[in-house]
């Protein structure tokens, strides 16, 4: 009888302790877990992962929707909406989405660039989910650019602030921002260029720049990806030209739609000019850009809110980065990358 009685009490232990664990991830979780859900409320994605009329790259980007349709759906069914839905069962079906929308863009940032870095905790949930589907995702990326797009751990902008304003600055040249872009990947524009990448803008001619900041083997192969890259390339090397005069130039005379470019082309230029002096800069032209959202206040509100560099989108002015499920929509991990490098983790090519 002694020997049920024990068995009894650990039965009753291992259930109480599966219990309280459950109780304790609940309330961890559950309120950012309705936030999280609330916040989605866009239906407008956009056409061709928002990608800007002037960046030539639509072929591309055709390929990769094509490739995802052919390797990612069964009888019309996205399978990887369909584990999303089992593995994290308070996902909407609309953050699903915009999650998606930014997963694709990752992709193709890494079919131009030579290593691009994950940034952000929630996008790299969504790709954690799409490699356990290990022969579809080779199939995808073979199809998609020509070879594997290789995972690597998120990463903290804090960690890689060079590499991040890397990120910044190419993802603004290419897409178009959504209201939930900045409570996805985080602040936008926060920290300057490294020194490597401010010296090949300078002093590097045209073979260093794609050598050392983008997908070599693709520009050589893809004429779309080589005239994507040299209009990138073309657009860095007029905003470490632009004056001070000039700068403000644009500043007038920039509508809504090309506010995001007007801060990644002073985000180029101030970091070239002086890097000390950096931050007080853009926090300067944020508050003569966006005086309403500013106010007072001397944080970087404008960074961290979509609603600041949406470009098209009628249904953006209350969303920001502080109803996302992490902090900044960076991870806590470790990063293998340093700060004055851009090419030593994450997707991309050699």
């Amino acid at each position: 009888m002694v020997w049920i009685y024990y068995i009894g009490a650990a039965i009753f232990i291992i259930i109480g302790v599966l219990v309280g664990r459950k109780l304790k991830e609940n309330r961890s979780t559950g309120g950012r877990r309705r936030r999280q859900k609330d916040m989605y409320i866009s239906t407008n994605l956009p056409p061709n992962l928002g990608l800007r009329d002037e960046i030539a790259y639509k072929q591309t980007i055709q390929r990769l929707e094509a490739s995802f349709q052919t390797h990612f759906h069964i009888h019309a069914e996205d399978k990887l909406e369909l584990r999303m839905q089992q593995e994290h069962p308070h996902m909407s079906k609309l953050e699903y989405q915009w999650k998606l929308l930014e997963l694709k863009r990752y992709f193709i940032m890494a079919s131009l660039l030579k290593q691009v870095p994950m940034f952000s905790e929630q996008v790299d949930q969504l790709w954690h989910e799409m490699l356990m589907f290990t022969r579809s995702y080779a199939d995808f990326c073979t199809e998609f650019m020509g070879a594997m797009v290789h995972h690597e751990p998120a990463v903290t902008r804090s960690d890689t602030p060079g590499a991040r304003a890397w990120f910044d600055w190419v993802y603004c040249q290419l897409f178009e921002f959504t209201p939930y872009s900045s409570a996805i990947w985080g602040d936008f524009f926060r920290y300057p260029l490294s020194g490597d990448v401010q010296k090949l803008i300078v002093q590097g001619e045209r073979s260093e720049l794609v050598n050392q900041l983008f997908h070599a083997r693709r520009t050589q192969e893809e004429p779309e990806t080589a005239q994507v890259v040299t209009y990138l390339i073309e657009q860095l090397q007029r905003s470490a030209n632009l004056n001070e005069k000039e700068l403000s130039l644009e500043k007038t005379g920039s509508g809504t739609s090309n506010v995001a470019l007007l801060m990644a082309s002073a985000m180029v230029y101030y970091s070239i000019q002086d890097e000390s002096t950096y931050e007080m800069h853009m926090e300067s032209l944020e508050q003569d850009v966006f005086p309403r959202e500013k106010g007072s206040s001397s944080s970087s509100s404008c960074s961290s809110s979509s609603s600041c560099y949406a470009d098209h989108s009628s249904d953006h002015h209350s969303h920001s980065s502080g109803d996302s499920d992490s902090s900044s929509g960076s991870s806590s991990s470790d990063s293998s990358c340093s700060s004055s490098s851009c090419s030593s983790c994450g997707g991309g090519g050699d």
